[in-house]
């Protein structure tokens, strides 16, 4: 039975496993991301971001998991930046691509596709792509290319690629092509350069127009060397498929000392606006164009290109040091905590992006405070901080850049020695697997990701993923609240490994249905063993109910804007809120461990409301308040002197 109960949940994972065979040792060594990061910081703290529940729950039988096919093991879907879910609206067609072997269709060296063209009620599995001579199929992606002009699935095309092990090592990457119907198969090999692991996976973006893009970074074991690549493909007729060329970028990475990069937080990405014009190649790693001396976090290192990535230009550094949205919610870097200069340096860990229909990028990340700044010291984090889900997006396609904060997440991410997913060196962690997408048009982009229901399995982790997801109408400024689309539902606690495409569905009734793909790893709890994929059918908002929440995310329905000062303060802090209309306030504060120090609950009245806590009894240090309005909250950040 592939599900598990809840009980078997709540009471544990299973036994631990042995090791795999030596061809899958090499798929482990691919899935962990560039960095090499400390699992302890000096002086571990309290997580000053405290979730602040801020969570609508769709009804229990409105997600259903339909099946799709089984893959050999786990060493097909361990990175998100693989696009291994996608849509196509002018043909209606839904592809997952994934690795076989699993019993059910091909084996773990083809790479297999499964296709629906009834909004992913059922799906038609099928060999897209066998192994070339060079080696093995690993990691694959896929993407349809539909010719401009086409309604006909018939003239579509399976656009694959995945890299090549031998059994010992990486060989280089194949990038196919195949028609519909899987009968003329088309594959251009990139042997391994000699300098690095060139994987390539990162964001595979394919237009109607017959031009395909994915990134990657070419790097080796010690970081001493690391270059960033745009591979663009163009469709061939007479090849029947993509014939691809490499463009090669020195991105201004950090490094340390010893001249080693300082971190690479992902492998890579590229996105383009819905007419293929626009694109953007993103890079997350620390910057070391910062104005002083210091770099800056890991975060993205922006290409954009105005010409359908036929040339690309480095764009200027993303200025987000001190931005207020991270001083709002991130740790300050460890040398300044507590000082009246704090000073706050994102971490990016996990990312992805969409291009709206202005040109407009749209990063969706999960973002921590950077705990050190120094070149040497780089890989150091706040252990115990969870950090935000935020979006990142420029103005004019310029290098201007805002954040909108989305969501405070509940747990971390997992470390694969706390997983229960396999034993030793094959355990295998995950994140949360923040992604991103957007309607066809353009006009209306997503952020989804996993967090575990804290409420219910007490967990500081993310073990038992279920699927958030929030939404924003670009030009209307319209926002959904973030939505639990699993929690009590059929796949509750069970959403692991989860693919979004970067398409959204438009259904006949207007709404807004994000394909999303589950992995069942509990089946067996061993990476080297089968696992089972899932099509999840039912992530949709609605435009007309689902996106009441203007302005801004923390001014909700009721709320014009909530405030404090002085700040720092020392004797009496006055907190501000101005609502739009009469309403019930609760007023928390909670010190960094999470203990209420104040609460206090009165009726608002519309317009300015002026509430005085006296804080000279309170120990010096970081407190949060919070307002809450009808059941709404929003928190902040106050300093105690």
């Amino acid at each position: 039975m592939r599900k598990l109960l809840l009980l078997s949940l709540a009471l544990g994972l299973g036994t631990l496993v042995t090791a795999q065979n030596a061809a899958n040792q090499v798929g482990n060594l691919a899935r962990t991301k560039i960095k090499a990061i400390s699992t302890q910081d000096a002086a571990p703290m309290a997580n000053p971001l405290k979730y602040n529940g801020i969570v609508a729950t769709k009804g229990v039988t409105e997600v259903e998991p339909i099946d799709l096919f089984s893959s050999l093991n786990v060493y097909t879907l361990l990175v998100e930046e693989q696009t291994c879910i996608t849509y196509n609206a002018d043909i209606d067609a839904v592809m997952f691509t994934a690795r076989g072997g699993g019993g059910e269709i091909g084996t773990g060296n083809d790479i297999c596709t499964a296709i629906s063209l009834d909004g992913g009620a059922t799906f038609e599995r099928s060999v897209a792509a066998a192994p070339p001579s060079q080696g093995m199929n690993r990691y694959p992606s896929g993407a349809i290319y539909n010719p401009a002009g086409n309604t006909d699935p018939a003239n579509a095309y399976k656009v694959l690629l995945g890299a090549i092990t031998g059994g010992s090592g990486w060989q280089g990457n194949n990038f196919s092509t195949n028609n519909w119907d899987n009968s003329a198969p088309y594959s251009q090999f990139f042997a391994a350069s000699g300098l690095g692991t060139l994987i390539i996976r990162g964001g595979l973006d394919v237009d109607a127009n017959g031009v395909a893009h994915v990134a990657n970074i070419d790097y080796s074991d010690d970081l001493s060397y690391a270059k960033a690549h745009i591979f663009r493909g163009t469709f061939d007729a007479g090849q029947g498929g993509f014939v691809w060329t490499d463009q090669e970028f020195d991105p201004p990475f950090a490094r340390n000392s010893s001249n080693e990069v300082g971190q690479i937080q992902a492998f890579g990405n590229v996105a383009f606006s819905p007419d293929g014009s626009i694109g953007y190649a993103m890079y997350l790693s620390c910057d070391n164009r910062n104005s002083s001396s210091l770099p800056t976090g890991p975060q993205p290192i922006v290409y954009k290109s105005t010409n359908s990535g036929q040339t690309w230009e480095l764009m200027a550094m993303l200025d987000l040091e001190d931005h207020p949205i991270f001083q709002e919610y991130l740790f300050p870097l460890r040398r300044t905590w507590g000082s009246s200069t704090e000073i706050v340096k994102p971490n990016f860990w996990e990312g992805d992006m969409v291009v709206d229909h202005n040109g407009n990028l749209h990063i969706m990340a999960k973002v921590l405070g950077l705990y050190s700044d120094d070149p040497d010291s780089l890989t150091y984090y706040f252990s115990v901080e969870t950090g935000g889900i935020f979006e990142v997006y420029n103005v004019s396609q310029g290098d201007n850049w805002d954040v909108r904060y989305i969501d405070t997440l509940q747990t971390r991410y997992v470390r694969s020695e706390e997983s229960g997913y396999g034993a030793g060196d094959d355990a295998v962690g995950w994140g949360m697997r923040v992604q991103a997408s957007r309607t066809p048009d353009g006009k209306t982009v997503f952020a989804v990701w996993t967090d575990t229901d804290k409420g219910f399995f007490s967990e500081e982790v993310n073990l038992y993923p279920d699927v958030r997801a929030w939404g924003h109408r670009v030009d209307a400024g319209l926002f959904t609240e973030v939505t639990d689309f699993t929690n009590q539902g059929s796949t509750y606690g069970e959403n692991y490994f989860m693919f979004v495409s970067p398409t959204t569905i438009v259904n006949n009734d207007g709404t807004f249905e994000i394909p999303v793909t589950k992995s069942d790893i509990r089946t067996t709890n061993d990476p080297g063993q089968r696992v089972y994929h899932d099509y999840l059918k039912g992530i949709v908002f609605d435009p007309e109910t689902d996106f009441p929440l203007g302005v801004g995310v923390d001014q909700i329905n009721y709320v014009n804007s909530v405030s404090a000062y002085p700040n720092p303060v020392n004797e009496s802090l006055t907190i501000e809120v101005n609502l739009i209309k009469a309403s019930n306030i609760k007023i928390e504060m909670t010190n960094l461990l999470g203990q209420h120090v104040y609460t206090h609950n009165a009726n608002g009245v519309a317009g300015t409301n002026l509430y005085k806590v006296d804080v000279s009894a309170m120990q010096s240090g970081i407190y949060f308040y919070s307002v809450i309005v009808n059941g709404q909250k929003t928190t902040h950040k106050v300093v105690v002197k």
